[in-house]
């Protein structure tokens, strides 16, 4: 795995040369998510990703910014989560010059014009209602706002009608300039293309005149859990959701690894115990998996079923009952070894194309200002024994874990 970072006019900048794809992708990373919000700037990280692509300086009208990307055959789009705002253009090697000049007036020249800011609250309040429509969307926001509590880690990216009617262009100005400098984005830049110092000095060409600095600070995560082990919400649904979560491990604990094997053995294809024993056996949900999520302050085991809303109160009991099993009977030396090669093989098929390579590299350095390779991955893997694994097994322990959904 090849990749070199430099810093280009003070923007920390990662080059990964990928020479057997044929495309290439420019993303920017800042760290100016929703976690960076006060409940009175809750949505304005997300309303601001939507605004970018309205129009600049060089590209004076939203339709001139489309026609100039749709005319380069480009893919382009931008995300907005609690600790991930990401922009980025993918088209072929030869047009990286447009990207970077339209990315560069995104970030620098946007003007937010007001009449047009007032439409676009209204195109957020429906992907508002949307995201409320669906249950996998509506309960996933409800339960980081129930387990991280009222704060700007458990806040949803879209908050509230009020909030998202309040706003100015005024205050998306001056959410913009305090926080997309160059001392709190990176930019990658991953794929097939012929020469290095050409794209270097593209980058110092098009962002030497961004603003140096951030002028506020990181808000400090409370890590307090909930009072109660159960809670849930009423709304109407065809079909029940279902989000059991417990403390787990800091992305630099180096346990996290053993617990993302863990999380496998449960639930890591078609061949797992939740899959076999609450779906094929028992035929109590469409789907169920598990998982293990490490993050820089927000670290968790997790359990989602999409389920039989009329069955739900046994479907949770035997949900529980394996979870249960599993905590206390621990994993065999045959569910360790599948799942060690699940996760090996796994890991190196995403990063198969520029986009991924790229979202494989940005967090791990914006965040954490590290980097582990997949070699090094692959090894801590291998590295693993089965005590390394069953020795975390009592974390999830029902004592542990923590039940929302869907009444």
């Amino acid at each position: 795995m090849k990749y070199s970072i430099e810093k280009i006019v003070g923007i920390d900048c990662i080059f990964a040369p990928m020479n057997d794809v044929n495309s290439i992708t420019a993303r920017i990373m800042c760290k100016a998510w929703s976690n960076n919000e006060t409940e009175q700037q809750s949505w304005i990280a997300h309303c601001l990703e939507h605004m970018f692509f309205k129009w600049w300086e060089h590209y004076k009208t939203q339709k001139n910014v489309a026609e100039t990307l749709d005319s380069i055959g480009a893919v382009y789009n931008a995300f907005t989560s609690n600790n991930t705002v990401d922009y980025f253009i993918k088209c072929a090697p030869i047009f990286i010059e447009q990207s970077l000049d339209v990315l560069a007036d995104m970030m620098m020249n946007a003007k937010f014009d007001e009449d047009e800011l007032e439409k676009e609250k209204w195109v957020i309040i429906q992907e508002m209602k949307m995201y409320e429509d669906d249950p996998m969307s509506v309960v996933a926001d409800k339960h980081r706002l129930w387990y991280f509590w009222n704060n700007s880690f458990g806040r949803p990216v879209i908050w509230n009608e009020k909030t998202v009617s309040s706003f100015t262009s005024q205050d998306l100005h001056k959410y913009k300039d305090s926080l997309y400098t160059k001392d709190n984005l990176i930019i990658v830049i991953a794929g097939k293309w012929a020469e290095d110092d050409k794209i270097k000095k593209l980058i110092e060409k098009y962002f030497k005149l961004m603003k140096e600095k951030r002028t506020v600070d990181y808000p400090i995560f409370p890590n307090v859990l909930p009072d109660e082990h159960e809670s849930s919400f009423k709304k109407w649904t065809e079909q029940n959701h279902l989000i059991i979560s417990a403390p787990g491990f800091l992305w630099t604990d180096d346990r996290r690894y053993a617990a993302k094997v863990l999380a496998s053995i449960l639930w890591w294809n078609m061949s797992s115990r939740l899959f076999q024993n609450i779906r094929t056996k028992e035929w109590l949900c469409y789907y169920i998996t598990s998982y293990h999520t490490a993050g820089p302050e927000a670290w968790v085991f997790g359990i989602r079923a999409w389920m039989d809303k009329d069955r739900f109160e046994f479907g949770l009991k035997r949900i529980r009952e394996e979870i249960d099993s599993y905590a206390k009977n621990w994993a065999t030396q045959e569910e360790l070894d599948k799942a060690i090669w699940y996760l090996q093989w796994h890991t190196q098929m995403w990063i198969d194309s520029p986009e991924e390579m790229a979202c494989f590299l940005w967090p791990q350095y914006l965040v954490y200002n590290k980097i582990e390779t997949l070699e090094e991955i692959l090894d801590e893997y291998k590295k693993l024994t089965l005590d390394d694994v069953n020795q975390l097994c009592g974390m999830l322990e029902l004592k542990n874990c923590y039940t929302y959904h869907i009444e």
